[in-house]
């Protein structure tokens, strides 16, 4: 039987990364940055006003000043501020000259076309060149273009990142016993939560996503799986009983089936093949195995396909409960706190209750952990 590690090996040898493109910032949320983003020029570009209020000469003690100008973010008012004279300034605007500083509009008394300034000392400048010099790496090969690098780089003018084109994924959730969501379930029947769980998971990840929902039998899970796309994932099917159809429904398709175990709980009946760059895995239908599996192995794929590391990024922390062991190793739902880690209560593999609270998966040796003890975890979101 495969292991974790094994497996995260085989995947980092195997899976080869994609090619990369030119996308818009609207449409490269998720993917991977292919290339280094420099500054174009220092950040900020001039000496900005962090504040609202008046901007002072910082040798100048006078017990007053006059008003001499104001000054609102865009202009450009570059003047040498004599002895006794303030300008108005507004955020973000530029500073007129050097040796200044700006007082809060909050420490200024104003009376008529003077100011009288209660507070002095604390700048409120933001300088030239404080956060990144001209040529400085703002962003580096390998970061996820999130909310916070899309605004970077939409600073920088860069609008047509080079990154991982966005990878094909086609799930397919499988069983005559699972019916959508909004249905009422029959006697024998029940929602199928998996189809809802891959979605969120492969949202956030910038996954062009297409999903299917068919019956067990072969004819309806081949037709289902036809075409080319970088990942198939089928959900349910995996493990050896006789309607168990994933196995050789991947293989009639023309991939080759490298794992068909893993030494892993929840989750075992993990199903991995391969079909030229493409790659598929048949996961457990029951959905903590499913959550766990998209976290371990999926995710790993997506990563290497993308030009990261496929083994995911392990932590430790002290536990804050014992957990007891397994001949296999376990991956517990856990909550990730500041100093500890809490494993959450979950009593099979079809149980889903402790995932709505679940940020992390807590690796269990088979010797088990005890209270106290230094464990890994990964994040689980």
């Amino acid at each position: 039987m495969t292991t974790v590690d094994e497996l995260w090996v085989l995947l980092r040898k195997s899976v080869t990364m994609r090619d990369s493109v030119r996308a818009s910032l609207a449409e490269a949320d998720g993917r991977v940055l292919r290339e280094p983003v420099m500054s174009p020029q220092d950040q900020p570009a001039f000496d900005r006003s962090a504040v609202d209020g008046f901007v002072v000469l910082s040798s100048d003690d006078s017990p007053s000043f006059r008003v001499v100008d104001e000054i609102r973010a865009g202009q450009w008012k570059q003047r040498k501020l004599g002895r006794g004279e303030a300008m108005k300034i507004a955020t973000g605007a530029a500073v007129p000259c050097e040796g200044c500083e700006v007082v809060m509009l909050e420490d200024a008394v104003e009376d008529g076309a003077a100011v009288r300034l209660k507070q002095r000392g604390r700048g409120n400048i933001r300088l030239r060149g404080e956060d990144a010099s001209t040529g400085d790496i703002l962003v580096a090969v390998g970061r996820k273009i999130s909310a916070g690098v899309a605004g970077l780089l939409a600073t920088a003018g860069c609008t047509s990142p080079l990154v991982t084109r966005r990878l094909s994924v086609l799930h397919v959730a499988t069983g005559g016993e699972i019916v959508p969501p909004e249905a009422e379930p029959e006697a024998g029947q029940i929602r199928d939560a998996n189809s809802a769980m891959v979605g969120a998971w492969a949202r956030p990840r910038g996954l062009q996503l297409t999903q299917a929902r068919v019956s067990e039998d072969m004819p309806a899970l081949l037709r289902a799986i036809e075409g080319e796309r970088d990942l198939l994932l089928v959900s349910g099917g995996s493990s050896v009983g006789g309607h168990d159809n994933t196995a050789k429904a991947l293989a009639e398709a023309g991939f080759e089936i490298l794992v068909s175990q893993v030494a892993v709980r929840p989750g075992r009946p993990v199903i991995v093949g391969r079909r030229g760059d493409s790659w598929a895995f048949g996961l457990p239908g029951n959905p903590l195995s499913h959550f766990v599996c998209l976290h371990l192995f999926v995710a790993a794929a997506v990563a290497a396909m993308e030009g990261g590391s496929p083994r995911p990024r392990v932590r430790n922390r002290i536990v804050a409960a014992a957990v007891a062991g397994n001949p296999r190793e376990t991956w517990w739902p856990a909550i990730a706190e500041s100093r500890m880690i809490r494993p959450l209560r979950w009593r099979s593999s079809g149980d889903l209750t402790s995932l709505a609270r679940a940020d992390a998966l807590l690796r269990v040796p088979p010797s088990g952990i005890a209270a106290g003890d230094e464990a890994e975890f990964i994040r689980a979101l």
